[in-house]
């Protein structure tokens, strides 16, 4: 969690992060408009997410009970029409191997 808090990551599967929460901190990051928020949140949290332009997301937090780190991520993938619902079930999952592989998970 150190090191995503140290150097934060710039892009996910080739979409550059434009926010970043912090939830320890309780701050979030505009990288676009180059400014810092305060989350409104009773509590902190060891937490991270990131948010790119092609809104994907991935959140990062420690594992409560074992010494790894847990990834969680959301990928949206636009459709039309109801045929476009297989396609579009395929891209998001190609999408979320393109982001574990910029995670090297």
């Amino acid at each position: 969690m150190k090191n995503f808090r140290e150097n934060p990551m710039k892009e996910i599967a080739g979409s550059k992060v434009v926010f970043i929460k912090d939830f320890v901190k309780l701050v979030g990051y505009d990288l676009v408009e180059n400014e810092q928020l305060t989350l409104d949140m009773p509590t902190t949290s060891n937490v991270l997410q990131y948010f790119t332009e092609d809104n994907t997301k991935v959140s990062v937090r420690p594992s409560g009970t074992e010494p790894k780190i847990k990834f969680y991520i959301e990928v949206q993938i636009p459709v039309k029409t109801r045929e476009e619902l297989e396609m579009a079930e395929a891209a998001a999952e190609e999408k979320v191997n393109d982001v574990r592989k910029t995670l090297g998970i």
